[in-house]
């Protein structure tokens, strides 16, 4: 019972004591007097450190001296015959400025104009000031990276190319600021160039950063990338008595626009071509990692998964692109040199994620390698940075030339962005008619493929009643109608797979096509009839709203002139079907129509005006072939082989080599021969097995 209330007397006297700390000093103020406030980061203390020593040195000589040994007190020393006070340790502030680097714009002869920030010595944005890059309504330049990111709550959204540097970083936290977000020093400025510079508190390390931009020839502003390179130089100067190892972080391009994001197929992606041996700087391994795979694997980190991916190796280039734009970092290095491994690590980064993931907001965060600075010395990384379109021809001499993706064609689609470059700035000719000539081009190249399939789609035509009757004749002897079929093959001359060749030997060149067009930055903005824009759906008009489950909100009436047509030659030139498995096959390429519909609604209208000029070629080709072919009679009324009577003394004519379909056909014929007497030699073998059991 005693150790029951010994127990109870414990447990009341810590309630009491817990209470007493925690409510009273709100009940009784009084009592409990308020605690003196700490003096703020970088203020004097109240109290006179000279009156503070006087003191000690009253109550106690032998204290008095130790305490004027020790460093601190050296350190407070204020004049006279002490040692030599440490500097002081303080804020330098500087006045807050935005300065534009190639101000004068196109007419000064400068492809980029980029506004810097003395807040982080960062880029607040970078404008193309070519006037073919405007943004899509045609108000103002178009902005590579600087375009404003939805915040979410009170999350920082950070600039383009400031940096941490964790000597400066950890003096700058006392105060309540960092590198990122506190003003440099403008120490020199021209039009071409400036130079920011800060000094740690406790003037041991500086940091120096200087932004270049150059002046462009305009006549070659397609060819050469000159003109959209920012060069910038990062100089870390160690002005202590020690050795300092230090790494910086620096951040990558922010804010790259992804425009019409409704109907685009390509969203932001981070692209990094690595280095894989050092000896050979040119050989790179090209890596692209789209918005959705980022946050995917940025959500299972977060839930205890693997770490976003990173890459170690030497970098030739890295940043973010869109659909005909792109932001790079290019390690400046001699081009005989060995890769020089700048950074130690490059970490995808999403700034800020969006509802739909595919368009969430991306970065990079650069860390470099770790930098040893003895007294007195310095280093110094150099960097080009590009802000531009993607144009082979402007990523090619900087080595960027995978970011431009051209598929698997990519010889193909580069040829016929040549022929369309030639049609417009050549000849002369709107973008339109240059790809209505384009497509003339290409299918008069394949005439001759073209001519094959379509002879082979009217024979046919003409063959099929006879094939019917074929298989209605052999219908339950699979072998008899196998044998049948093959001498009906070699009695017309047919080949099944004479028509679809044709189609297969078409598909690299059409996809070739396809990806030049859905890849060619003229296009962008350029216009035709009621079109404004030929990179994008034609929109004839707005609805107002999203359609449910498809999510339409225009009215586009190319893509379905495209379907109608594709539609209208299916009808008009597919040979009527053989069977019910071939009958069942069309239905289904007409429902595949519906879905192809679907897919194609927000298809460019410059791919849309490429598939109506290819459908109508086809039409008017398939129906003067037709009406050829009906004048000498070879094709649709195919008569009988006959035996011609020769003449005595006519030589014979030699044999004609057989051809490859006709070889593939023989080696078939011979295989289903081979597997024919195989199963009739298993037959008879089986019976006889079944006679020998009975006796």
């Amino acid at each position: 019972m005693d150790q029951r209330r010994y127990m109870f007397f414990v447990l009341l006297t810590m309630v009491f004591f817990i209470f007493w700390m925690q409510i009273a000093p709100g009940l009784f103020p009084e009592v409990f007097p308020k605690p003196k406030p700490k003096p703020v980061a970088g203020e004097k203390d109240d109290f006179n450190e000279e009156a503070l020593l006087n003191s000690k040195q009253d109550e106690d000589p032998g204290k008095a001296n130790a305490a004027s040994d020790d460093p601190a007190a050296v350190k407070a020393a204020p004049s006279g015959d002490a040692p030599e006070a440490e500097p002081k340790v303080e804020l330098q502030t500087f006045p807050a400025q935005q300065i534009v680097l190639g101000e004068s714009g196109f007419a000064g002869k400068y492809l980029l104009k980029a506004q810097l920030n003395t807040q982080g010595a960062a880029i607040d944005w970078v404008e193309l000031t070519d006037p073919r890059y405007t943004t899509l309504n045609r108000k103002q330049q178009f902005k590579v990276v600087g375009n404003p990111i939805p915040v979410k709550g009170d999350r920082r959204v950070p600039k383009t190319f400031e940096m941490q540097l964790p000597q400066i970083d950890g003096q700058l936290k006392d105060f309540g600021t960092s590198l990122a977000e506190v003003d440099w020093k403008i120490s020199q400025q021209d039009a071409d160039s400036v130079t920011f510079s800060y000094l740690a508190p406790k003037k041991d390390l500086e940091v120096f950063k200087t932004y270049r931009i150059q002046q462009a020839d305009l006549e070659k502003r397609d060819k050469s990338p000159t003109g959209y390179l920012l060069e910038m130089d990062i100089k870390i100067v160690n002005h202590s008595e020690n050795t300092v190892e230090t790494v910086y972080t620096l951040q990558g391009p922010v804010g790259l626009e992804l425009e019409n994001a409704d109907n685009t197929r390509s969203y932001r992606e981070i692209d990094v071509a690595t280095i894989e041996d050092a000896r050979y700087p040119d050989k790179t391994t090209s890596i692209h990692l789209t918005a959705a795979d980022l946050v995917k694997q940025t959500n299972k980190a977060k839930d205890g998964g693997k770490p976003v991916v990173s890459w170690r190796e030497p970098i030739k280039y890295a940043g973010l692109d869109v659909q005909f734009f792109t932001a790079l970092i290019l390690p400046n290095r001699s081009e005989d040199a060995p890769a020089e491994k700048l950074f130690e690590s490059v970490v995808p980064q999403v700034v800020m994620e969006d509802e739909k993931p595919e368009r969430s907001n991306l970065s990079i965060l650069l860390e470099s390698t770790k930098q040893t600075l003895k007294k007195g010395s310095e280093v110094e990384h150099s960097f080009q940075t590009y802000f531009g379109p993607k144009r082979k021809q402007l990523l090619e001499p900087i080595h960027a030339g995978d970011v431009v993706r051209l598929g698997w064609f990519g010889v193909i689609a580069k040829a016929m962005l040549a022929v369309l470059d030639f049609f417009h700035n050549w000849v002369g000719l709107p973008y339109a008619f240059a790809i209505i000539l384009l497509t003339v081009v290409v299918r008069g190249m394949m005439f001759p493929i073209s001519k094959k399939q379509a002879i082979e789609s009217e024979k046919m035509k003409v063959l099929a009643p006879k094939l019917k009757e074929i298989q209605e004749k052999h219908k339950d002897k699979p072998e008899e109608f196998a044998k049948a079929y093959r001498a009906f093959q070699k009695k017309y001359n047919y080949h099944p797979m004479v028509g679809c060749l044709p189609a297969l030997l078409q598909l690299p060149i059409f996809y070739g096509l396809y990806t030049s067009l859905y890849q060619a930055i003229d296009l962008r903005l350029a216009k035709f009839l009621w079109v404004d824009n030929l990179a994008a759906p034609d929109a004839l008009f707005n609805f107002g709203f999203a359609i449910p489950w498809v999510g339409f909100t225009t009215f586009n009436l190319l893509p379905i002139l495209t379907v109608i047509l594709f539609v209208a030659q299916q009808k008009m030139f597919t040979p009527p079907p053989t069977s019910d498995e071939q009958a069942m096959t069309y239905k289904m390429m007409n429902y595949m129509m519906i879905f192809i519909g679907f897919m194609f609604y927000r298809v460019p209208a410059g791919l849309c005006l490429y598939f109506i000029s290819s459908s109508l070629w086809g039409i008017c080709e398939r129906t003067l072939l037709k009406k050829n072919v009906n004048s000498d009679g070879s094709v649709v009324e195919v008569e009988e082989p006959t035996t011609a009577v020769k003449a005595k003394d006519e030589p014979p004519k030699p044999k004609k080599p057989p051809g490859f379909l006709e070889r593939i056909r023989e080696a078939a014929d011979q295989a289903q021969q081979n597997a024919s007497k195989s199963s009739s030699s298993d037959r008879k073998y089986s019976k006889q097995s079944k006679k020998n059991k009975k006796r």
